[in-house]
């Protein structure tokens, strides 16, 4: 209902377009709603829910302050990385697959890399990947169960004692060696 100089705000109005060239203003627009374009900034104080498929070809980056759930999970292109910790471009993790030499990398620039394995009866186990030393440790009491080092020694450990150790010559062991089978030996 349409009364005097303006509209009447206490009657609805059933139009089939309306043109203006200043500001709308309404407490609350309901759709549907095909083909909105904006050309400023939106902003958006509650929720906003997306039924199809969200595309932002364009944008370089998105700042979440909580939580990113991602249902089919996440796809990353050969070559580029997953960065996580420090800055963008300077990640302390960093996980990647290389094209150019067809392999898969998990790199740390910062630190020692951990990863830890916890079965159903609490037990854990560490594998730590650090820099020129790989090993695998019990979360429980840290004992060293094996040791790898970059261009020398392989150790096994017992209880987190040191048994068998390689060296450039063989194999040395500390305690007793048992062969159930006998033993072919060459130059005892």
């Amino acid at each position: 209902k349409v009364v005097g100089a303006g509209i009447h705000t206490l009657s609805n109005i059933t139009s089939h377009n309306i043109h203006s060239s200043g500001i709308v203003t309404a407490t609350k627009f309901d759709g549907p709603f095909d083909n909105i374009n904006v050309s400023g900034a939106a902003t958006f104080t509650g929720n906003v829910t997306i039924g199809g498929t969200l595309t932002y070809e364009d944008v370089t980056n998105i700042d979440s302050v909580g939580l990113v759930t991602a249902r089919d999970g996440i796809f990353i292109p050969d070559n580029k990385k997953l960065e996580i910790g420090n800055a963008a471009g300077s990640g302390h993790l960093q996980i990647f697959h290389n094209t150019s030499n067809d392999y898969n990398e998990i790199q740390s620039n910062n630190g020692n890399i951990r990863i830890r394995n916890y079965d159903t009866n609490g037990a854990r186990m560490h594998l730590y990947l650090q820099s020129e030393v790989v090993q695998i440790r019990t979360h429980s009491n840290n004992h060293t169960m094996f040791s790898g080092h970059a261009g020398a020694q392989t150790e096994l450990y017992y209880n987190n004692i040191k048994r068998i150790n390689t060296t450039s010559t063989g194999a040395e062991v500390t305690g007793i060696l048992t062969a159930t089978n006998g033993l072919d030996a060459i130059g005892i």
